[in-house]
């Protein structure tokens, strides 16, 4: 039993988080309206991923256009196409405005119009050995970017006007993302040497936050479901749907592309997933008649990091098995 905990503790925790999340959802529910508790968990990773990121490669990466292009062209174009056909074929019939099917296309467009996620993305490419720089630099472009396609997107789609701004956004990035970093490079050129041998304890806390998102999401998810259970469903398939279709595209799109095993994880994982607590602001910002706004937000986020976290062993395997080629290949 010991060693079966060892080598599958991750996946009892999911298992634990999920029942955590549907049996006690107070819990999670009263962290994240706290304001600070995930946002400091997002640092947390952050900080981690600067302390293990190389700067060198950083640089490399910033040159990778075609992974940091395709990424960005699946979370702003990709996502709202699918998105868009999905809620007219799978949601109700739309009736005009305030239909409920006018609803589901508006809370639809809401989540598909969000940049990648800030950490757990980020988080799960370090997990499956995929390329970390790239992954950091496509999270900071994407959530940058959201002050001018999230409005382009929304407007295009739905025909609403929706002002970001920019300024909110810099500031946002500069405490949660740049300065976290910043922090970790600062602490790996101090103490990587005496804290080289303890890097894999360091490794397993990015592991224990994405269980924390989890079990925070579905105890989001538990409430919308009880609340509304017809057409929670309706979003969860539209949801699942999408992310599964954003899987395969990422997957295809970047093996075409030539990209490396490494790069095609951060592809996979940074372009297939999308931020929560944006979405939520600018339901409640701009859309706060639509009752069902937070629906697809909190159900897509118990989606991508269920599915994405079953997934971490497959991609973890391809990435080891590149590595082990090219060193294979390696003259030595």
């Amino acid at each position: 039993m010991d060693s079966f905990l060892k080598r599958h503790w991750f996946l009892v925790g999911i298992a634990a988080a999920v029942s955590c999340g549907s049996l006690f959802p107070e819990g999670g529910q009263a962290l994240r309206s706290s304001g600070y508790a995930i946002p400091l968990l997002v640092a947390v990773v952050l900080a981690i991923s600067g302390f293990t990121l190389d700067t060198s490669r950083l640089l490399v990466q910033a040159k990778n256009l075609r992974a940091i292009l395709l990424t960005l062209c699946t979370t702003y174009a990709m996502a709202p196409l699918l998105a868009y056909a999905l809620a007219r074929s799978w949601g109700p019939a739309l009736d005009g405005a305030g239909s409920r099917g006018a609803l589901f296309l508006e809370a639809m467009m809401i989540l598909a119009a969000q940049a990648g996620t800030l950490a757990s993305a980020l988080a799960m490419t370090a997990i499956a050995r995929g390329n970390q720089e790239l992954a950091l630099l496509i999270t900071v472009l994407s959530s940058i970017l959201t002050a001018i396609l999230t409005p382009l997107v929304l407007e295009l789609a739905l025909g609403e006007i929706v002002d970001i701004p920019i300024v909110d956004i810099m500031l946002r990035m500069l405490l949660i993302v740049v300065l976290p970093v910043f922090v970790g490079q600062l602490a790996r050129k101090a103490l990587w040497e005496r804290a080289e041998k303890a890097v894999g304890v360091v490794k397993v806390l990015p592991r224990v936050i994405i269980l924390s998102f989890l079990y925070t999401g579905f105890s989001a998810a538990t409430e919308h479901l009880q609340n509304a259970p017809a057409l929670a469903l309706r979003f969860l398939g539209a949801c699942l749907c999408l992310h599964l279709a954003l899987l395969l595209w990422t997957w295809l799109s970047s093996r075409l592309l030539g990209l490396t095993a490494e790069s095609r994880t951060a592809v996979i994982l940074c372009g297939s997933q999308k931020t929560l607590p944006n979405g939520i602001d600018i339901w409640t910002r701009f859309f706060g008649q639509n009752p069902y706004g937070a629906l697809p937000l909190a159900l897509y986020h118990v989606v991508q990091l269920l599915v994405d976290t079953l997934l971490l062993k497959r991609l973890e395997a391809s990435n080891n098995a590149a590595a082990g080629q090219d060193r294979e290949e390696t003259p030595g």
